[in-house]
């Protein structure tokens, strides 16, 4: 174990906190749940400069967050399993007060409530709701630890209503409504940068992209359902095929291959275009570029594509399913994702009438209002410390 030593911390009260997070996710390109804990992680610690904050991680990745006073960065050895009870251990010797457990279960499963308190983050239950569509290693962890990490947790947070009612349902026995709490997220700054059409069209062209286009981006998996996609695209016009070109930006997740056996089945060659992992600011310019994003998955605990296509303008077809209504309201196209005659005539509808789209766009601005990434870190702070400061009250004034 090695750290990148800090500079003395403001922390001298004994109701300050020692608050861990485990920041593995936020290395290289980053998933779902690494841009969930990048984001809540860097809005937390610019809301508390008083506490402090231990950062777990594998490599010597050097952050942004190493120079805060009141952030140890500390680097734990060992791969798999053996990393997680490396972890848990170093906890222990750090006396660390919270764990925000934002990216694994396998530390909230195996620790003791007695020496750490664990605030556990459930993003989805997709390992157990449609394992298929999931990878088998992840399914066969998340189902084999859930139940127990969430029982022993102080505290849960989930990313949607959807998705504590789906926690609460699985396990009644444990009775997890009432340590429960929805924590929605944010969208990144950058998507609010307006592009200016030079620059879309420099960035356009440096990817070999017409100026029109629909666009899906997501992890290349079943779940997101780009099968779905690719079968409602061939059945569009030929006059839409033709000048609306369809680009799908992800990295390969599992049972990727059958998507491009798909484009090969279908005969979409030509009409297909890839990018795996890009910058965010060309994601974010060729999202503003693009006419009508995508989103027709199968499950989701949260869905904040669609929340970063409203930042961006970018009228969305989403599935009518999981939390996607609870994000998306009115300011969304829905479609059946089972049904690929559905999402097909969803997107010949926005893409032939303009009116509509205008009408997406400026709901989507407004909806896209209500989440922010302050709000998710203050409403976390407030419920760990009002819990946690009241009983390092009470042990400071016995």
């Amino acid at each position: 174990m090695s750290r990148v030593p800090p500079a003395l911390g403001p922390c001298f009260s004994p109701l300050c906190m020692k608050i861990a997070f485990d920041i593995r996710g936020l290395d290289g390109s980053r998933g779902g749940k690494g841009v969930w804990t990048a984001n809540v992680l860097k809005s937390i610690l610019n809301q508390d400069r008083q506490d402090e904050f231990y950062l777990y991680t594998g490599n010597d990745w050097k952050n942004e967050y190493s120079f805060l006073p009141n952030v140890h960065v500390v680097r734990i050895e060992g791969k798999s399993f053996q990393w997680h009870w490396n972890f848990y251990k170093a906890m222990l010797k750090d006396k660390i007060d919270v764990l925000i457990a934002t990216e694994s279960y396998i530390v909230p499963f195996l620790h003791d409530p007695l020496k750490l308190k664990v605030a556990l983050v459930v993003h989805d239950l997709v390992a157990f709701k449609s394992p298929a569509k999931h990878q088998r290693w992840a399914t066969w962890i998340e189902r084999f630890t859930l139940a127990k990490a969430a029982a022993k947790s102080r505290w849960i947070f989930t990313v949607s209503e959807y998705t504590k009612k789906d926690l609460v349902e699985k396990f009644p026995k444990l009775y997890l409504s009432h340590k429960t709490k929805v924590v929605y997220a944010g969208v990144r700054d950058i998507f609010a940068h307006r592009m200016d059409s030079n620059k879309i069209v420099s960035v356009q062209r440096r990817y070999n992209l017409d100026p029109d286009y629909v666009m899906m981006a997501g992890t290349l998996e079943p779940r997101k359902n780009i099968l779905g996609a690719l079968e409602a695209y061939s059945l569009l016009s030929p006059k839409n095929q033709q000048r609306y070109r369809f680009v799908i930006i992800g990295k390969k997740g599992w049972y990727y291959q059958q998507i491009f056996d798909a484009v090969k089945r279908l005969n979409l060659q030509l009409r297909i275009k890839f990018l795996e992992y890009i910058p965010d600011d060309d994601l974010v310019t060729l999202m503003q570029g693009s006419k009508i994003f995508l989103f027709p998955s199968f499950y989701e605990g949260f869905g904040l594509p669609i929340l970063e296509a409203m930042l961006c303008g970018v009228p969305v077809l989403a599935s009518r399913v999981t939390s996607i209504p609870e994000l998306g309201v009115d300011a969304v196209h829905y479609a059946d994702p089972t049904d690929i005659v559905d999402i097909a005539d969803g997107i010949t509808q926005l893409l032939e009438n303009e009116d509509y789209r205008i009408q997406l766009r400026e709901k989507g601005f407004e909806q896209v209002k209500n989440f922010s990434w302050g709000k998710t870190a203050g409403l976390m702070l407030e419920t760990i410390k009002q819990d946690t400061g009241s009983r390092k009250q009470e042990t400071a004034e016995s």
